[in-house]
C-alpha cells in the first residue's frame, strides 16, 4: 500500500502515533543499555576500563536524549510508511536495527568505539531479513542470492580501501576497524547495488557534518583570540606587574583550554568518528528506500 494512501487509515494512524512512541521508548532504552553494557564493550581490545566508564554515568538521556529519541521517532514512522500493511516482518527488523545504529552513533560520539556486539547484532538481524527475503521471493532487497555477500565484500572493501588511502597519505589510520566491520554488516541488509547508495549518502552526510565542525571550531577559536586580547589589554593596565603576571598567565590557560580542539582539528590529532554517518546512511537507505531507487533509476534511464 503506497505510504499517503496507508496514512490516510485506521490502522496508519495509529501505527504513526505508535511509532512516535516507541521511538521515544527505544531511546530511553538505549540509553540505558549504554549505560549498563560492560565497560569493556566500550574499550578497544586489551585496553583497561577508564574510572568514569567503570563507576560513571556514561550518557544522560535529558538534552542529547530528547533529540534522539526526536529522530528515532520520525525514522520508525518513515520506516512504517515504506513497509506496511504485508510487509510488518521487515518493519520489526528495520525498527530494531534503526535502533542498535542509533546505540553505535552515541558510543562513538562519545568513546570513539564501535562494540563488537552491535555490528554482530546488526549483521545477524541483516542475514535474517536478507535469507527472508530472498525465501519469500519479495525481491524488495535482494533480486539474487549472491547480493547479500557482495554488498557484505563491498562494504569492507569500500572501508579498507579508504584506511590504505589514510596510511599512504598521511601516514595514520584513514579509518578504524570498527567501520570496517560495521559496513561489512550493512551490507548483508543492502546487498549490491544497494551498499553503494548507501556508501554515497554515508559520504555525503560526513562532507555536511565534517564542514558543521570547521565552521563551529574556527567559530570558538576566532572567539577564544578575540577574549584573549581583550583580557590582554586589561591585564596590562593593572599596577602590580607580579599581579598581571598571575592573570596574563591564567588566561593564557583558558585560552588554550578553549582552543585546544580547533588546534587537534587543524593539526590532524583530533579523531572525526565515521561511525554516525555510517549509521545515518543506513538510516537514510530504510526510511527513504523507494525514494532512492526512484531517484537512481531516474538518472540511469537518462543514459
Amino acid at each position: 500500500m503506497q505510504p499517503l494512501n496507508y496514512l490516510q487509515t485506521t490502522g496508519g494512524i495509529i501505527w504513526t502515533a505508535a511509532c512516535v512512541l516507541l521511538g521515544f521508548v527505544f531511546t530511553w532504552l538505549a540509553f540505558y543499555i549504554i549505560n549498563k553494557i560492560p565497560a569493556s564493550w566500550l574499550c578497544d581490545y586489551n585496553e583497561t576500563p577508564s574510572e568514569e566508564l567503570l563507576t560513571g554515568k556514561r550518557v544522560n538521556y535529558a538534552g542529547a536524549g530528547i533529540i534522539m529519541s526526536i529522530i528515532a521517532a520520525a525514522s520508525l514512522v518513515f520506516c512504517r510508511l515504506q513497509f506496511n500493511k504485508g510487509f510488518d516482518i521487515y518493519f520489526i527488523v528495520f525498527a530494531l536495527i534503526i535502533m542498535i545504529t542509533l546505540m553505535i552513533a552515541v558510543c562513538d560520539i562519545k568513546y570513539t568505539i564501535i562494540p563488537d556486539q552491535f555490528t554482530i547484532a546488526v549483521a545477524l538481524l541483516s542475514l535474517l531479513i536478507s535469507v527472508y527475503d530472498l525465501i519469500r521471493g519479495f525481491d524488495i532487497l535482494h533480486t539474487v542470492w549472491w547480493s547479500p555477500i557482495a554488498g557484505a565484500a563491498i562494504g569492507a572493501g569500500v572501508m579498507i580501501l579508504i584506511d590504505v588511502i589514510g596510511m599512504i597519505v598521511y601516514k595514520k589510520d584513514g579509518m578504524g576497524f570498527g567501520d570496517v566491520k560495521l559496513f561489512a554488516a550493512i551490507g548483508l541488509l543492502t546487498g549490491f547495488p544497494g551498499t553503494i547508495y548507501a556508501f554515497v549518502v554515508s559520504l555525503i552526510t560526513a562532507l555536511i557534518g565534517f564542514c558543521i565542525i570547521i565552521i563551529a571550531v574556527r567559530v570558538i577559536g576566532s572567539r577564544s583570540d578575540r577574549s584573549y586580547q581583550s583580557n590582554s589589554a586589561e591585564s596590562e593596565e593593572l599596577e602590580e606587574p607580579a599581579d598581571n603576571t598571575e592573570n596574563e598567565s591564567a588566561e593564557n590557560d583558558e585560552e588554550n583550554e578553549d582552543t585546544t580542539e580547533a588546534e587537534d582539528y587543524r593539526s590532524g590529532g583530533s579523531y572525526l568518528a565515521f561511525g554516525p554517518y555510517i549509521a545515518i546512511s543506513l538510516i537514510c537507505y530504510i526510511v527513504f528506500y523507494d525514494f532512492i531507487h526512484h531517484i537512481v533509476n531516474l538518472y540511469l534511464s537518462l543514459f
